[in-house]
């Protein structure tokens, strides 16, 4: 491999990796990363964790509850990349609060308490977050082209308004025809697509979409030559809100570059089998088994027991 082509793959590498689920407002500039007691038996030095928020915040408002939670992990050693969702409805302890929705620290304390919750809870290391509202997703979509999706027809009747029977109907849009099967979608329709909770499984299958949609945008970018990458990556830089360094996104971008994508395994937390489905204080939320839970994210992420 060439000088050239390996760093024209970290360009690449690195705007994808501020894509997953980019950014928004002023760069933070320090974070300190707790200790992970459940995987201290293991070396993990070269597995790191980059966490994915979505945040549901509108035009005007200030921080609101994290509406999408997904860690992004990259393993050097076995060459592996995964995405694993924690559903927004997990009733767990919050650190400093009660007991509530997991959704709801990064409402209470922005990224250090949403990932101080994650790792009290669920033994996982978060290395670094970066973090998107709807406004800034729609922009990152749209400044890569959009992005190519597979849709049913009901999500794509979904998307354009003309089911109204659904659950939080769209208005509807004549200008739009997406069809069943594979479409190409702007920003607009992207969010609306990742925040559709109508069609399907609910919270379940609004979940997948997300993680459909990230892959759908890292594959994009992916394709973009050289020096579209450059000005994707000049554009973008003000809208980032992230801990980490410039020079952090460049090096895990490389290490992703080097380890392929071809194949992004994906996993949501709580595991099948491993939470109940309760009403406590008037909120439907769904109770894990953390202990269940723990094991399963070690196995996933840290390999434990190999």
């Amino acid at each position: 491999m060439t000088k050239f082509s390996t760093w024209k793959k970290g360009l690449i590498c690195l705007g994808a990796v501020m894509l997953l689920e980019s950014p928004v407002v002023p760069l933070q500039t320090t974070y300190t990363v707790k200790a992970q007691e459940t995987a201290s038996e293991t070396d993990t030095s070269n597995i790191k964790s980059i966490l994915l928020i979505g945040q549901d915040k509108r035009e005007g408002e200030s921080r609101q509850r994290s509406d999408s939670m997904i860690l992004a992990t990259l393993d050097k050693d076995k060459g592996t990349i995964s995405l694993t969702s924690f559903m927004r409805d997990l009733y767990v302890s919050i650190p400093g609060y009660s007991s509530t929705r997991i959704n709801a620290a990064y409402a209470y304390g922005g990224m250090d308490l949403l990932d101080q919750t994650l790792e009290e809870n669920f033994g996982v290391k978060i290395d670094g977050n970066v973090e998107v509202d709807f406004e800034v997703f729609q922009v990152l979509v749209d400044k890569v082209g959009g992005i190519d999706l597979e849709l049913t027809q009901a999500e794509a009747d979904y998307i354009c308004g003309r089911d109204q029977s659904v659950l939080y109907p769209q208005p509807l849009r004549t200008d739009w025809n997406l069809q069943a099967g594979v479409n190409h979608l702007d920003g607009e329709q992207a969010l609306i697509h990742a925040r559709n909770r109508s069609i399907g499984n609910s919270d379940y299958r609004r979940t997948e979409r997300q993680q459909e949609v990230l892959m759908a945008a890292f594959a994009k970018v992916k394709d973009l030559s050289v020096f579209k990458i450059a000005g994707l990556i000049k554009d973008i830089m003000p809208l980032v809100t992230t801990d980490l360094s410039l020079w952090d996104m460049t090096g895990y971008a490389m290490d992703v570059m080097s380890i392929g994508t071809d194949e992004i395994a994906s996993y949501r937390i709580p595991e099948d089998g491993a939470y109940t489905p309760q009403t406590i204080d008037g909120m439907q939320v769904l109770v894990p088994d953390l202990e269940q839970n723990r094991e399963y994210l070690q196995q996933i992420l840290y390999h434990a027991g190999e």
